[in-house]
C-alpha cells in the first residue's frame, strides 16, 4: 500500500543536489536525504489514500485486486488513518526544511488528491498531471536544498516525466486488451495503443533535443566551467531508446517501473550517466 517500490521515482528530489554540485556539502547532502524521506512518506500516504478511491475498480483487476484494501485485508478506516500518519510526518518534515519545500509538498498534496478524486478520469489529462507531480520532486529538491533551479532541468524532468507516464498508460492499455471495464474511465475511450507509441515517440525525441539544449545553454556551461556536459548525452540517448525498446518488446502491459526496476542494462546506463555527470561537474573530465 505504501508503495516502497515507487520510491525510486523520488530520485528526483536529489537531482537539483548533483546538478548545482552541492553534494560535497554535508548541510545540503543532509537536507536532501531528509527532503527524500519526507516526500517519500508523502507520497506513500497519497498511495494509501488512492487505495481507498480505487478499492471497487481494484476488486475487478486481476493484479490491484491484491492490494490490502481491495482483499479486504486492510479496513479502509485504518488505510485512512496510515495515510494521514505518512502525510503528516512528511508534511511536517518538509517544514522542518523550510517553509518553500513545505509550501510545494502541500501543492503537491493537493494536486494529487484531485487527481485522485476526479482529474484521473480523464483521458490525458491524467497523464499529464502524473508528469507535474514528478516534476515536483525535482522542484521540491532544489527549495529543501535552496539552490536555484535550471529551467532546462525542470523542462526535461517534465518530458521524460511525461513519457513514463504515457508508457504507465500504454501498458495499462496492452494489460487489459479488449476488457475495457478493467481499466481506468479515461481508457475507456482512448486511442489505440499504436496512437499512444507515436507520442511516447515524439515526446522522446523532444526529451533528448531538450537535453542537448540544456547541456549547451549559456548559463549551464558558465555554472559547469565547461561545455563537457554535453559528452553525457549518449547515456541519455541509448539509456531512453532501450528503455522504449523493451517496452515494445513487453506485451504482456507490465508495470514500467517494475520493470525498470529488473533492468540490469537500464541501472548501468543510469549509473553510468551519473558518474559521467559528477565527473564534469567535479572538473575529472
Amino acid at each position: 500500500m505504501l508503495r516502497p517500490t515507487q520510491w525510486t521515482k523520488n530520485s528526483l528530489v536529489l537531482a537539483p543536489l548533483i546538478f548545482s554540485g552541492a553534494y560535497g556539502q554535508w548541510e545540503s547532502l543532509f537536507a536532501a536525504l531528509i527532503g527524500f524521506a519526507g516526500f517519500s512518506l508523502t507520497a506513500s500516504g497519497i498511495y494509501a489514500f488512492n487505495d481507498v478511491m480505487d478499492a471497487e475498480y481494484d476488486r475487478k483487476h486481476p493484479e490491484k485486486k491484491n492490494r490490502p484494501v481491495a482483499s479486504g485485508s486492510l479496513s479502509p478506516v485504518v488505510a485512512i488513518l496510515i495515510a494521514v500518519l505518512c502525510l503528516s510526518l512528511g508534511l511536517g518534515a518538509s517544514w522542518w526544511l523550510n517553509s518553500e519545500a513545505a509550501m510545494i509538498a502541500v501543492g503537491y498534496v493537493a494536486l494529487m488528491l484531485l487527481y485522485s478524486i476526479a482529474l484521473k478520469n480523464i483521458l490525458l489529462l491524467d497523464v499529464l498531471i502524473i508528469a507535474m507531480g514528478l516534476t515536483s520532486r525535482a522542484l521540491y529538491g532544489a527549495a529543501a536544498i535552496e539552490v536555484e533551479i535550471s529551467q532546462w532541468l525542470v523542462i526535461c524532468t517534465f518530458l521524460i516525466s511525461l513519457m513514463l507516464a504515457l508508457v504507465k498508460r500504454r501498458q495499462e492499455l496492452v494489460r487489459i486488451g479488449d476488457q475495457v471495464d478493467l481499466g481506468r474511465r479515461s481508457l475507456q475511450a482512448a486511442p489505440p495503443v499504436i496512437a499512444w507509441d507515436q507520442w511516447i515517440n515524439s515526446v522522446a525525441g523532444i526529451t533528448i533535443l531538450a537535453y542537448i539544449l540544456y547541456t549547451v545553454d549559456t548559463r549551464t556551461v558558465e555554472h559547469v566551467g565547461s561545455n563537457h556536459l554535453l559528452y553525457t548525452t549518449p547515456f541519455v540517448i541509448y539509456g531512453i531508446f532501450h528503455y522504449l525498446g523493451q517496452v515494445q518488446r513487453n506485451q504482456n502491459g507490465e508495470d514500467p517501473t517494475a520493470a525498470l526496476l529488473k533492468d540490469r542494462v537500464m541501472w548501468i546506463t543510469m549509473i553510468g550517466w551519473l558518474i559521467a555527470v559528477v565527473s564534469v561537474l567535479s572538473g575529472l573530465i
